[in-house]
This record gives C-alpha cells, structure tokens and sequence, in this order.
C-alpha cells in the first residue's frame, strides 16, 4: 500500500491518471509517517512537514523486515531490490 499526506479524493484521481493498483492511504496528520521517521520537518521548505519518498516491507507479524528512506521524491528503488527483500520472507 502506499501512504500520503494528501486527502483521499487526491489520492484517488491521482492514483487512476498513474494507474496505480495498490490501495493508497491517507495520512493528513502524518502520524504513521512521523512513527516511521518518513516525515522531513525541514523549517526552511514551503511545504515544512511533508512526507519522504521511503519504503517498507513489514511481515506478517508487523515486524520491519526492510526499510529505506530515499534523498528525493524522483528516486525509486529497483523492483529487483524489493523482490529480493520479499523473496528473504518466504
């Protein structure tokens, strides 16, 4: 699933334009992000506490198997990398 600060309705359309499948949730107050250290509150951007580009793989039991917080939003980690650290939970 993927987690955003926007509201849901934003979620949703932007999720149809990217075709996006995965289910988007919505964080307005950031308190999932800010649980997970996937929040920058940076006093100095406009936009002060907005969410990381981050992934995490948790298991079944809710423990983090895999964690990464990425430097910018235009990063991404490779489908390979997350198949791998999938692939380690079977």
């Amino acid at each position: 699933m993927g987690i955003s600060t926007d509201f849901v309705p934003a979620n949703q359309v932007w999720a149809e334009k990217m075709g996006v499948t995965f289910p988007l949730v919505s964080d307005m107050p950031r308190t999932t992000l800010q649980a997970y250290d996937f929040l920058d509150t940076d006093p100095k951007s406009r936009l002060y506490r907005y969410a990381k580009r981050a992934y995490v793989i948790i298991d079944k039991t809710g423990v983090v198997r895999y964690k990464k917080i990425l430097e910018t939003p235009r990063e991404l980690v490779a489908n390979d990398e997350l198949l791998a650290e999938l692939d380690k939970l079977k």
